[in-house]
């Protein structure tokens, strides 16, 4: 496909507008022709209503395709003030998927049938906040539970509130220690809210970046859905970008398939901080009669340079206003290095057996069946390689393989293959819930040095293997339609190396009002878990270890209210951990003979005063033993705008500031050579407010903004702004970005 600049876009506009205008004036004198020459017939109003029909879904159409091109105008006026000739370049790809969009869409008029029972829906539409259209659409999306025992519904986020955030561990967590940089490792200061431990344990660190198919949705729609995301900051030098592309459509009505691309790429505004990380799935769902299946291809690849954070701490305490570029790192190389690479897939399939019955729940109509056979395969492979150029002997405390360079590679390969059987909730009697079994098996390899002999020099590499074999159950009723939901489910190991491993968990939840806008909610885990081969054996130039460390237990329970009326969620939690793992201060894994406990509560609030609003959120925790865990008392993120519709709702406008802070806490040092935080207890950081303003805009549906992040470095006594012990937070910087949907 050739690249277009605007001019040629406004011709070709003009030109589709010409063809339209001819077709509805053919039309017209069709209309006035058939008329005259079938007066007096009795299917004369009959074929007058077809040709109106037929004029006015032209006209449909025609007005849709002006205001998108009208809407690009505006949009390529806006960032042309800018002048970030840079961005526009990149901004160039809007066009080029605008067209695809476009072209998916003509196709899709001719080749698409309408199901009968979706004909007129809009049920996923419905939270879109966009005005419809009067062409008949429909786009459900959802996920699978349980590798396919339910479905979940999921409404595809289409609000502009928020799109300012686009760093994706704060749309995950209000709180995190992190290297300063975007898409750097992080790690939650929000303890219910970290990361699940990855069967690549270094992944972990970066979880929020990765494309798996437990995150990604499924789509069935009956016109093509375009999502395209660029955001961007800074200027040469410490340029921070984000590309996102979504495509997706229907090739039958039964089967749906979409693709997604995912570039993410910082200079840093600090030495040797340059990170880099793309990303990319394939997906497709089937679904006719008795067989369903879904599919999932996901491609990730990172790279992030370490510079071990900064040297001198007062040059960021002491508010010399030092210029970030010029302030001395621990590494100063660049050629040191972290560098991953992970492939995932996973097939799923499903055969319906009995008489099939028809259901309408609030949202949807759809048909089941009494029971189900379901199989899943999943694999992944996955390494992390750390590079090192030049050793920094003043850095690392030992260096025991090789003294001029390092390359320290590990790998692991992960295979699942589960099957269930499923008897579904009943559709007439609503409390008769859905229980399910199955026989779940899973094998690990996993690859690196195993010993290194200090005398002869010479590194012994070798396979780690282990497997499981377990059994699988669980009960659930998750009809919409009943007040009591509640979905539990346990797995237990009875073969291989993960043997005597177990997880129970499950919630209930309890709606206060019939349309379901309260409720009260539990959740529960009890879990038995042997350690993660990470932590058992590693030998890399700069860290060897071997451990023989007991299972971790785990015990997790938390309620919570939620009223969305008044706009208000409480909740409390606590966590007991026995034989806890842990990276001391040496950034070596420990495990503790203590049980750990953390005990959380928290509270958000959304207040609104006319067209005021202010949105909190506050967590408040208590750790047990601060000295291995430590973590902020209070955490806050504030949220407060002013939002207006302007031009008879043609703009839509949205300005405010965000907060961000924390009390101040040991926060976890970061340690290049493992791609791990570990513990520290020389400095707190924290008590330092980081202050977003921004500007968001709906123009149609495309949203933009405008953000001065941290704008509070400005101040000449800014403060101490440190994330991670030694990593400072990236100093203030403007940022701009823009989100458009094309469907209908």
């Amino acid at each position: 496909m050739s690249k277009m600049n605007p001019n040629e876009k406004k011709e070709n506009a003009s030109k589709n507008e010409n063809v339209n205008n001819e077709e509805a004036t053919n039309l017209q004198e069709e209309q006035s022709n058939a008329a005259d020459e079938t007066a007096g017939s009795d299917n004369v109003s009959g074929e007058v209503e077809a040709l109106q029909k037929k004029y006015n879904e032209l006209n449909d159409s025609h007005l849709r395709l002006m205001a998108e091109f009208d809407n690009y105008r505006i949009i390529y006026e806006s960032f042309k003030s800018l002048r970030i000739f840079a961005a526009m370049k990149k901004f160039i790809c809007i066009i080029l998927f605008a067209s695809l969009h476009l072209f998916c869409r003509a196709q899709n008029v001719f080749d698409t049938e309408i199901p009968p029972d979706m004909e007129g829906s809009n049920s996923s539409l419905s939270s879109d906040s966009i005005p419809e259209s009067n062409v008949p659409h429909f786009r459900h999306t959802w996920q699978w539970e349980r590798n396919g025992v339910y479905k979940r519904e999921v409404a595809l986020d289409t609000l502009m509130d928020g799109i300012q955030n686009f760093n994706t561990i704060f749309k995950k967590n209000i709180s995190n220690t992190y290297l300063g940089n975007f898409p750097s490792p992080y790690l939650s200061n929000i303890f219910i809210t970290r990361e699940t431990v990855q069967d690549f344990y270094p992944l972990t660190q970066i979880r929020a970046f990765l494309f798996k198919p437990e995150d990604a949705l499924l789509f069935n729609t009956t016109t093509p859905f375009t999502r395209l995301k660029y955001f961007t900051g800074g200027g040469k030098g410490k340029a921070e970008n984000l590309l996102d592309v979504w495509h997706v459509q229907n090739i039958r009505p039964w089967w749906n398939a979409g693709i997604r691309y995912q570039l993410i790429s910082s200079d840093g505004r600090y030495m040797n901080q340059k990170a880099k990380a793309y990303h990319f799935s394939l997906f497709s769902s089937y679904e006719k009669e008795r067989i369903a299946l879904s599919f999932f291809l996901n491609q990730n690849n990172g790279h992030f340079a370490e510079n071990g954070g900064v040297k001198d701490i007062s040059f960021i305490i002491d508010s010399t206003n030092q210029k970030a570029e010029n302030i001395p790192v621990n590494l100063s190389s660049n050629d040191i290095s972290n560098n991953y690479r992970n492939t995932n897939f996973q097939l799923q399939g499903q055969y319906n057996i009995g008489n099939p019955k028809e259901v309408t729940t609030p949202t949807d109509t759809f048909t089941t069946y009494p029971a189900k056979a379901i199989i899943n395969i999943r694999a992944e492979g996955n390494e992390r390689r750390y590079k090192e150029g030049n050793i920094a002997f003043d850095f690392f405390p030992h260096t025991y393989i090789d003294s001029t360079s390092t390359t320290d590679l590990i790998t692991n390969q992960v295979y699942d293959i589960s099957t269930k059987f499923v008897m579904n909730e009943h559709p007439k009697y609503k409390y008769l819930p859905g229980i399910y079994a199955g026989l779940d098996f899973k094998h690990e390899n996993y690859r690196q040095r195993t010993a290194f002999d200090s005398i002869s020099h010479t590194e012994s590499f070798g396979h780690t293997r282990y497997s499981g074999t377990y059994i699988t159950a669980g009960i659930f009723n998750v009809d919409t339609n009943v007040s009591f939901t509640y979905d539990i489910a346990g797995k237990l190991c009875v073969l291989g190396h993960y043997a005597g491993n177990f997880k129970f968990d499950g919630y209930v939840q309890q709606a206060l009002r019939k349309d379901r806008s309260s409720y009260i909610r539990a959740n529960a885990t009890i879990e038995l878990q042997s350690v993660n081969p990470f932590f058992d054996r590693y030998v890399g130039n700069h860290d060897i270890w071997e451990n023989d460390f007991k299972a971790i237990k785990t015990i997790k329970a938390d309620g919570r209210y939620v009223n969305n009326r008044l706009r208000t969620e409480l909740g409390v939690g606590i966590a007991n951990i026995f034989s806890y793992v842990y990276f001391d201060t040496a950034a070596m894994p420990q495990q503790t003979s203590k049980t750990l406990m953390v005990l959380t509560a928290w509270g958000k609030q959304n207040f609104r005063l006319g067209n005021f609003y202010f949105d909190q959120t506050v967590y408040f925790q208590k750790s047990t033993q601060e000295d291995i865990l430590s973590l902020p008392a209070i955490s806050v993120y504030s949220h407060n705008y002013f939002q207006h519709a302007l031009f008879k709702n043609a703009l839509f406008l949205q300005t405010g500031i965000d907060v961000f802070y924390n009390t101040k806490f040991y926060a976890d040092n970061y340690m290049p050579s493992i791609m791990q935080f570990y513990n520290q207890r020389e400095r707190k950081t924290g008590n330092y407010p980081k202050l977003d303003v921004f500007l968001n805009l709906r123009i149609k549906r495309a949203d933009i903004f405008v953000k001065y992040e941290h704008i509070n470095y400005l101040l000449k006594n800014h403060g101490d702004f440190f994330s991670a012990a030694d990593y400072p937070i990236n100093p203030g910087m403007l940022k701009f970005g823009i989100k458009w949907d094309f469907f209908d």
